[in-house]
């Protein structure tokens, strides 16, 4: 059914519904609406499928503030976002069913990067001409249009910058919008709606949506662009490096002619690709001669001090609550980005020193005197590497064994197969699984789990390979856990083991301090 009440207001520009195609879209300098989008003058009545995903989940949240009616659906939801947007009001449908778009008669449908061109539900929504568009799009329009963005991107390190930033500009009292991939403590949300001229949003190299295969940071039209770093990841959207980097290239052409670059030049590829940039760029890095820097590093169990330096004139003296040096290079870029955008100096100082940090970053679950359990979102080799080393500052002497799972599509495949097993020994023991099904992985392009394991016993660390959550547990139970910091590392939820471990730990932590068992 036509749905009127959207169709009365007038369009934003796009090209008509009937050019809509599968095939590739064009870009110039910024992408175009696929379809035309109408915006009555008041609060819309928006719907979005796949609403459990981090940035659906925040842009649901960043709606609901600006005072839109939100409905959304999704499969089953986990923690924390699940928990997140109950919070933030959001409505959820069970699953997807084109009887929701007639019960709830949206103004708009927002439709995330995880559904597919088959799914009913958006079948339906082109048939019946419901407005439709991508996250990314629903992010320009509604919290990038009329304002200046500051946009984080890279491979490593996107979420805690991001949610720095934001932080940062807040206790600037600059009042910015943010939308990041991780819930913030503190604030307990992944969006912020201060109604600011600043929007600062997590630049995901990732496709857009099934009817845009363009990455959605190329929608978000920064003024200022922080780029920390690129390694090669996403298998499923990019065949190879130079495919990923080219999608970098053309974020350069998407910020404002006016803009900033900063740009993490330690990486390769990032300093291969400044000559490209077209832009005002600065640099930030801990390797020397970058125009963003700290010195008289001090690191230990509470944080990190630092003198900030840009171009050779020292800043002051800084206190971060985040351990290693990858979230150093974090800090540097966030601080820059903050003094680009008008923050005060001194402000920022305090705002640094508050930062509560973000969920599933070294997030703390437990920390007794037998054992601590920390949850961590680490899944590529050099994640894994540098956060292994920040928590042998922030728990030292402590034995760490590391529980892995393989689970985005690219942890799957073969193609760290080489870098894990010096990544995961910097753990004294390795816990690895389980992989999930199959799938489209050919069995010779897949990771070899057991060889994993062996590359880890012989460079003298134990490890081994589990098949389910439940073999967990049983061997939680069994006492196979030696007291130490135990690291859940995931790009998901982990099956929640790192919850329930926390759990069972907080109680038994005293009684059993100095024995091995847990049961």
């Amino acid at each position: 059914m036509p749905h009127s009440r959207a169709m009365r207001a007038a369009p934003l520009i796009g090209p008509p519904r009937a050019k809509v195609s599968g095939r590739r879209p064009e870009y110039n300098r910024r992408p175009r609406s696929l379809v035309v989008v109408y915006f009555p003058g008041g609060a819309m009545r928006i719907h979005m499928m796949a609403v459990g995903g981090t940035g659906m989940g925040a842009l649901a949240g960043l709606l609901k503030a600006q005072g839109h009616d939100v409905t959304g659906c999704d499969t089953v939801l986990y923690p924390p976002m699940s928990e997140a947007i109950a919070r933030y009001g959001i409505p959820v449908e069970a699953g997807y069913d084109p009887g929701h778009l007639q019960r709830l008669r949206p103004d708009l449908l927002v439709i995330g990067n995880s559904i597919h061109a088959d799914n009913p539900e958006a079948q339906a929504a082109l048939a019946d001409g419901v407005p439709y568009c991508s996250m990314a799009e629903a992010v320009r329009r509604f919290a990038v249009e009329g304002r200046k963005s500051l946009v984080v991107a890279g491979t490593h390190g996107k979420t805690t910058t991001t949610a720095l930033a934001g932080w940062l500009l807040e206790s600037a009292a600059m009042r910015p919008n943010l939308l990041v991939g991780g819930i913030v403590k503190g604030w307990e949300a992944s969006f912020r709606w201060g109604d600011g001229t600043w929007t600062v949003l997590e630049g995901d190299e990732y496709e857009t949506a099934f009817f845009d295969k363009g990455p959605k940071f190329l929608h978000y039209a920064p003024s200022i662009l922080i780029l920390n770093n690129i390694e090669m990841d996403h298998l499923d959207n990019f065949a190879d490096l130079s495919a990923l980097e080219t999608a970098f290239v053309r974020l350069f052409g998407v910020v404002n002619p006016g803009g900033t670059v900063l740009a993490g030049t330690e990486s390769p590829s990032v300093a291969r690709l400044l000559p490209q940039v077209g832009r005002r760029t600065t640099t930030f890095g801990l390797g020397g001669g970058e125009d963003w820097t700290a010195t008289d590093v001090t690191y230990s169990e509470q944080g990190t001090r630092f003198f900030l330096f840009h171009s050779g004139r020292r800043l002051g003296a800084f206190t971060s609550p985040l351990h290693g040096p990858h979230n150093l290079r974090n800090t540097l870029a966030a601080l820059a980005a903050s003094l680009e955008a008008g923050a005060e100096l001194e402000a920022l100082k305090e705002g640094l020193a508050s930062f509560p940090g973000v969920r599933r970053r070294q997030e703390v679950l437990h920390a007794g005197r037998c054992w601590a359990v920390v949850d961590d979102f680490a899944h590529h080799p050099t994640a894994l590497r540098e956060t292994l080393k920040a928590l042998r500052q922030r728990f030292p002497g402590r034995r760490v064994t590391a529980c892995f799972e393989p689970r985005s599509y690219t942890c799957q495949t073969a193609l760290h197969q080489g870098e894990l097993p010096g990544a995961l020994s910097l753990a004294d023991e390795v816990w690895i699984g389980p992989l999930p099904a199959p799938g489209r992985i050919p069995s010779g392009s897949r990771l070899d789990v057991e060889r994993v394991v062996r590359d880890i016993e012989s460079l003298g660390r134990k490890a081994r390979a589990l098949a389910s959550a439940e073999e967990y547990e049983r061997e939680f139970e069994a006492g196979a856990l030696e007291p130490g910091l135990v690291a859940f590392f995931s790009s998901g939820a982990f099956h929640g083991l790192p919850q329930k471990l926390a759990g069972r730990l907080a109680l038994l932590d005293e009684p059993v301090c100095g024995g091995k068992g847990i049961q």
